[in-house]
């Protein structure tokens, strides 16, 4: 578990700053509408087009973990509360290794984790896990996840949350993003299941699968994002939603397709274990 040397220095060149302000200098920083000294230059890390990224501590790998959830890229709200919590635990004192695992356990899925764990457990991947509950893995299992992003570092559209495209892969800037970060660290977790959280997460994570960059044969892929924005293809997927009414809910029939094919698999998995 922990940090490579490019991520503590990262991280040792910005607790120097997010010490020097308070907590609302940081908060505001990051959820300024326009340009923000702060984020935008600060903790920049390059522009491409209507797309600009910044640093949040995001780094800490658990590499002992047996499931990857993958989403798309932090938001404001979770890099400001990760960047807040890694001041938090330094000024208690934390080494750097403490304070980044502090950061990324408690902004990690920040405000989605009870709808994924639905959305996880509709298809029973707490089975193929072994849980109770995936909701388990935001808490008493916690040790067997590591949280991250196809875009480990917060990328904006327009000073805005991106939800991601199926262009990721084609933008410099992303696709540097992933090939330097994402790919190396999901090496650490070569063997854990991956599950990632949406159909954008999916295609990048199915395109490394395709050259050969991660083992597709751990790829749990079809949940929906648990962003809580689209509770019409939600209901197609928990089955709320059937019959023709879901050829009326825009993209309905492909979480249909995408929904069936995961359901398919988790049986496939769950029922070539031995019997206990």
């Amino acid at each position: 578990m922990g940090l490579d040397a490019s991520a503590r220095a990262h991280i040792e060149r910005v607790l120097p700053v997010l010490l020097s302000r308070s907590t609302d200098e940081i908060a505001r920083g990051i959820d300024a509408p326009g340009h923000t000294p702060f984020r935008d230059d600060i903790l920049g890390l390059g522009c491409e087009g209507r797309f600009s990224a910044f640093y949040a501590p995001f780094d800490w790998i658990n590499d002992e973990a047996d499931v990857v959830i993958v989403g798309v890229t932090p938001g404001r709200r979770q890099a400001k509360d990760a960047l807040l919590a890694l001041r938090s635990a330094a000024v208690r004192g934390a080494p750097v290794e403490e304070a980044a695992a502090a950061a990324k356990s408690t902004a990690s899925f920040a405000g989605m984790r009870d709808l994924g764990a639905r959305l996880m457990d509709h298809f029973g991947l707490h089975q193929v896990f072994g849980l109770r509950s995936t909701a388990d893995l935001f808490a008493s299992a916690a040790s067997r996840v590591h949280s991250t992003s196809v875009l480990r570092y917060p990328v904006l559209k327009d000073g805005s949350n991106f939800a991601g495209d199926r262009r990721i892969m084609s933008r410099p800037l992303m696709r540097r993003m992933i090939e330097e970060n994402l790919v190396p660290e999901l090496v650490q977790v070569r063997n854990a299941w991956i599950v990632p959280f949406g159909i954008n997460a999916l295609l990048v994570l199915e395109d490394l699968a395709a050259r050969g960059l991660i083992n597709g044969d751990r790829l749990l892929g079809g949940v929906l994002h648990p962003s809580g924005q689209q509770w019409n293809r939600y209901n197609v997927q928990l089955g709320i939603t059937t019959g023709a009414a879901v050829q009326d809910v825009p993209g309905g029939a492909d979480v249909l397709r995408r929904s069936d094919l995961l359901r398919d698999r988790v049986r496939q998995i769950v029922g070539l274990r031995p019997a206990a």
